[in-house]
């Protein structure tokens, strides 16, 4: 996983960004020494692994920088510098097999700093009993990675899974967009969100990477309208601020999320780079913990 991760078989490939652990201050030292952070997109490994996760990703993509050492410990240290009160922790199964260790092991991981969510393989036909037991154990939502466990999430055969969780009232994080590492196949792209809103609009999506990773214009004509969230994670080195503003307001701030991609991107960076958009205070708060609140209700409080 990534809360547990049995298998790696994924890569990155990410520009550099700012070595300073410490970005600030911010536009307005006041104002985020009381903002409360909620970061909507992270992953860790377990401790045994992370050394070796991290490193077999950046074999495959020599690019690619993490900002930490990948276990909670270390994203914790990285809250501890960017300011993030709370973090949402995403596993991957890339097998079937997989999903119910991590799911396990995800639930024992609530803290008050950490929100661990669950995960689903769409190649099991264990997901009913999956998302109960998940339901059980108070887990308020799973991550899908249509890349990393390769299916194309606009297909049919998938719609069964899709309406067992929109009866759960669980929150589904998808991978959106291309992907960075060499897996990428287009397998989360912008109409295919729509069919399944429109199919299940009670689903509480997620889509990552501000609704599709480098595929924003699509973004712009087939999702904006949409009632699903965005969240702003491994966009600041390919997306500029104004058009950010521009796409965040044209859907509404009310639904968009902050999020680091942690490890793989500087928490600290990223919180200054939200701070410092020509936004009102308002429209902060809610992208930095408001909506995430409201989404995922008491257990974010």
């Amino acid at each position: 996983m990534e809360c547990a991760h049995a298998q790696v078989r994924f890569s990155v490939n990410l520009l550099p960004v700012s070595d300073s652990a410490l970005c600030f201050p911010p536009q307005n030292l006041l104002f985020f020494l009381l903002m409360k952070i909620i970061d909507f997109h992270t992953h860790i490994f377990p401790d045994k692994l992370a050394e070796r996760a991290l490193n077999a990703l950046k074999a495959h993509s020599p690019e690619a920088k993490s900002y930490s050492d990948g276990t909670l410990s270390g994203l914790r240290k990285s809250m501890k510098q960017a300011g993030v009160s709370r973090a949402v922790l995403l596993p991957i199964a890339t097998k079937p097999s997989q999903v119910a260790t991590i799911n396990k092991t995800c639930a024992d991981l609530m803290a008050s700093d950490t929100i661990p969510f669950g995960t689903l393989h769409p190649g099991a036909d264990t997901f009913e009993d999956d998302i109960a037991a998940l339901v059980s154990s108070g887990v308020k939502g799973i991550k899908f990675h249509p890349e990393y466990q390769d299916f194309f999430i606009g297909e049919p055969r998938y719609f069964p899974i899709y309406e067992a969780l929109q009866s759960s009232g669980l929150v589904v994080v998808f991978h959106a967009g291309k992907d960075p590492g060499p897996f990428t196949c287009d397998h989360a792209l912008p109409p295919a969100f729509r069919e399944i809103n429109k199919n299940f609009p009670r689903l509480k999506i997620v889509a990552a990477h501000m609704g599709g990773w480098r595929v924003w214009n699509d973004v712009e004509k087939y999702m904006l309208d949409l009632p699903i969230y965005l969240d702003a994670s491994a966009i600041r080195e390919w997306m500029k601020p104004d058009e950010f503003i521009r796409l965040a307001r044209k859907h509404g701030t009310d639904h968009i999320l902050f999020g680091s991609d942690s490890p793989w991107f500087d928490q600290a960076a990223d919180v200054q780079w939200i701070d410092a958009m020509n936004i009102t205070s308002d429209e902060k708060e809610k992208i930095f913990h408001l909506n995430a609140e409201a989404l995922l209700g008491e257990c974010a409080l």
